[in-house]
């Protein structure tokens, strides 16, 4: 006796009809572009129905970075163990600064976040646990946030994982010592929503001189 009823019956799905400069496109597209290429692409549907792209851009921006962000914003400010204001482009051999990052989101909204800030090449992170034990006096106000779920100080730049609500101020702050003299790059710290990371900002770029 047969079956009754409808039978389902696969279809190979119609493939992908696109052209790139009038060229068919097979498969995934890549191509590195060298520096300065001013070279217009244009990408056409060929087919009858809407295809779904996505680009993907990796590269390095020429010149300083500019402070910005979408959702969140971080500012990053030094200080001396005594708490005054300190300026990192004058620092002589042997000097201890305090780092202090502060951000801020611009919702209610629950994140794990990833703060990095990347150290100048003068620079190393002094002892950890003098900030976290509390050997600085004079920063006891400073307000720091003591839930972070993972720091590490690296040799060149300092991480953390927080889990942060956006309403809720977030400070972390580390130390870090002058040890090379020198005119170095100061790169630009960031934060970013590890699971949206469209939700991001980074500080502006500068410059660290260090004296003997």
């Amino acid at each position: 006796m047969e079956p009754s009823g409808r039978q389902c019956v696969d279809r190979p799905e119609r493939p992908v009809q696109l052209t790139l400069n009038g060229e068919d496109v097979d498969g995934p597209l890549i191509e590195v572009l060298e520096a300065g290429d001013l070279t217009t692409r244009t990408l056409t549907n060929a087919g009858d129905r809407e295809e779904v792209l996505t680009l993907t851009r990796y590269g390095q921006p020429e010149g300083d970075t500019e402070a910005g962000g979408n959702g969140y914003a971080i500012t990053r400010r030094y200080m001396t163990l005594e708490g005054l204001p300190a300026d990192p482009s004058e620092v002589t051999v042997g000097a201890r600064l305090v780092v202090v990052l502060d951000v801020s989101g611009f919702n209610d909204r629950t994140a794990r976040l990833m703060v990095n800030d990347p150290l100048p090449a003068g620079f190393e992170i002094d002892n950890p646990n003098s900030l976290r034990g509390g050997d600085i006096s004079a920063l006891g106000d400073l307000g720091l946030t003591d839930y972070t779920d993972h720091t590490e100080f690296r040799q060149e730049r300092f991480l953390a994982a927080v889990t942060h609500q956006g309403g809720d101020p977030l400070r972390l702050a580390y130390i870090v010592r002058a040890v090379s003299p020198g005119s170095f790059h100061h790169p630009a710290a960031s934060v970013e929503d590890m699971y949206r990371p469209a939700f991001r900002a980074q500080t502006a770029s500068g410059h660290v001189v260090i004296t003997e």
